[in-house]
C-alpha cells in the first residue's frame, strides 16, 4: 500500500505522538507477505550465495530459504529472499545478517572463519539475506533513504516475531541480534534511529558504517574539514572508543563512485557531490532529512536494551570513501544512558567499560570498507602497519599480524557476539510479541 507523501508525514506524526514512553519507534513498520518456501538460489545480485553449511566449504546446505514480499507505506514493493539455519541444539539466539551495499548479496556463511558459520556452529541461528533490488530505491520523485530504512526495519522485526520468538530451541538467555555493512550499517542504522529495532535487537553490530551518517556533509561541495573520530580531551577520550586506538581523521564526502550511487537512491534530487550544482537551502535540507542523523526530534538514540559494536576502517580514505567520519557522526550523538551499562569492556580499554558502546579502530584494511581484511587492537597492544593498501602489512606486538589471529578483526567480533556479558544475549527480560505499526 502506498500513502500520498502528505498524508504519509501526517500519519508520521500521530504514531510519534501515540507511542508510549517505553517505545522508541517514531515511524510506521511495515508487513512481509507472499511468503513461500524455496530451493536455494545459488546466486542473488549476481554474486553466489554461499548459504550457511554443516562442513567448510561444503555443499551440505542447512538454509532454509524462502521469498517474500515486504510492503512499506511510502515505499514500492520489495521483494526479498532469505535463508535461516537453525541448529538443533539449544539455541544462543539469531543473528541476522544485513547485507552490504544496495542490499541485493548475502553475506557468505560457508566457510570455518566467516561469522555465518562459526556463529551457527556456535548454535546461534543465522540468517543471510538479500533484497530484489536496491531497497534505497523508494520509486518516488525525491528519494528518502529514512523512508526506505523501514523495509530493512521491517524484515528484522518480521524474523524477530516470525522466527526468533516461537523458535522453541531458544535458551532463556538467548538473544536476538544484527550484523550490518557498509550500506546495510546504514540500512540498520535507519532502522533503529527511526523505527524502534532497539525494541527488540540485544545487539546491534555495525562494519563500515552507518553510512549516511550526515548527507549535508557527505554530498555538497566544495571538500569538507577532516572529522575526528574518537577524539579525546584532556586524555579522556569519547565514549565507547579504544583508548589505545587513538583518534583519527577522515573527510565526510562522498566522491566518484559513491557520490554517483548515493544520487541515484535520491533520485538526483539533490544530486550527490556534484561540482556543476549549487546546492540552495531546500538541497540541504532535503539531505538532512534523510540522514540517519537528522537533527531533528523524529532520531531516537537511546537504546536501552541494545548493545551495539562498531568496526571502523582507519584507512577507506585511501578508496577516497568517507565510511568512518559519517559513522561518527552516528556515534557522537551516544551517552551513558544510550545503551544499557551491564556490558564490560575493561580488557579493551573502551573509554566507558560499564556501557554497551564499544567503536573500534581497524587498521589495514586492504580493502574498502572491508573490516574483516584489518587488525584491531587487543588490550593495550594495537597493530602498527606500513605501506599504503592494497600491499599493507601489519605487525602486533612485534610479530605479524595473522588473518585468523587474536588481532584480526573476524575472530574479535565473533569473541565479542559470543561474550556471554557483551554479546548477544537477552536483554529485554521475558519476551512478548512486538506490535506492528501498520
Amino acid at each position: 500500500m502506498r500513502v500520498p507523501r502528505i498524508l504519509f508525514v501526517a500519519i508520521l506524526a500521530l504514531v510519534w505522538m501515540s507511542f508510549s514512553a517505553t517505545s522508541f519507534a517514531q515511524y510506521p513498520l511495515g508487513t512481509v507477505n507472499s511468503v513461500a518456501q524455496e530451493t536455494c538460489p545459488t546466486v542473488l545480485g549476481g554474486h553466489d550465495t554461499f548459504w550457511v553449511t554443516q562442513t567448510s566449504n561444503g555443499t551440505d546446505i542447512v538454509a532454509v530459504c524462502y521469498h517474500a514480499n515486504i510492503t512499506c507505506p511510502q515505499d514500492a514493493d520489495l521483494g526479498v529472499t532469505y535463508g535461516i539455519a537453525t541448529p538443533t541444539a539449544a539455541s544462543n539466539g539469531m543473528m541476522v545478517f544485513v547485507p552490504s551495499k544496495f542490499g541485493t548479496f548475502t553475506l557468505p556463511g560457508n566457510y570455518k572463519g566467516e561469522l555465518p558459520f562459526d556463529l551457527y556452529h556456535a548454535n546461534y541461528q543465522t540468517v543471510q539475506f538479500a533484497f530484489d533490488n536496491w531497497w534505497q530505491l523508494t520509486g518516488e520523485s525525491v528519494g528518502s533513504l529514512k523512508v526506505a530504512g523501514c523495509r530493512v526495519a521491517t524484515l528484522l522485526n518480521f524474523l524477530y516475531t516470525t522466527y526468533f520468538l516461537t523458535n522453541p530451541l531458544n535458551t532463556t538467555t538467548a538473544g536476538m541480534c544484527a550484523h550490518s555493512q557498509s550500506g546495510g550499517a546504514g540500512g540498520l542504522g535507519f532502522a533503529m534511529t527511526y523505527y524502534g529495532a532497539g525494541d527488540f535487537l540485544d545487539k546491534a553490530a555495525f562494519v563500515s558504517g552507518p553510512e549516511y551518517g550526515n548527507l549535508v556533509q557527505g554530498c555538497t561541495t566544495p571538500m569538507h574539514a577532516p572529522v575526528n573520530i574518537c577524539p579525546s580531551t584532556g586524555g579522556v577520550y569519547a565514549m565507547g572508543c579504544n583508548s589505545s586506538a587513538g583518534t583519527w581523521s577522515d573527510r565526510p564526502n562522498y566522491t566518484q563512485g559513491a557520490a554517483t550511487n548515493i544520487g541515484q537512491e535520491l533520485n538526483d534530487n539533490p544530486p550527490c557531490f556534484d561540482k556543476s550544482h549549487t546546492y540552495t537551502t531546500a538541497d540541504k535540507q532535503t539531505l538532512q532529512a534523510t540522514s540517519v542523523v537528522d537533527n531533528a526530534s523524529d532520531a531516537s538514540y537511546t537504546y536501552p536494551n541494545t548493545a551495539i559494536s562498531a568496526y571502523l576502517c582507519d584507512d577507506d580514505s585511501f578508496w577516497q570513501n568517507p565510511s568512518e567520519a559519517q559513522a561518527w557522526y552516528y556515534y557522537q550523538k551516544f551517552t551513558t544512558s544510550s545503551v544499557p551499562n551491564t556490558c564490560n569492556y575493561t580488557a579493551n580499554n573502551v573509554s566507558s567499560p560499564t556501557s554497551c558502546l564499544m567503536v573500534n579502530r581497524v587498521f589495514g584494511c586492504t580493502q574498502v570498507e572491508e573490516g574483516a581484511t584489518g587488525y584491531i587492537c587487543n588490550g593495550s597492544t594495537c597493530p602498527v602497519c606500513t605501506g599504503n593498501p592494497p600491499n599493507i602489512t601489519c605487525t602486533c606486538g612485534g610479530k605479524a599480524c595473522q588473518p585468523f589471529g587474536s588481532y584480526a578483526m573476524r575472530p574479535f567480533a565473533e569473541a565479542d557476539y559470543e561474550d556471554p556479558v557483551n554479546g548477544c544475549i537477552n536483554r529485554h527480560g521475558a519476551r512478548m510479541q512486538v506490535v506492528k505499526a501498520e
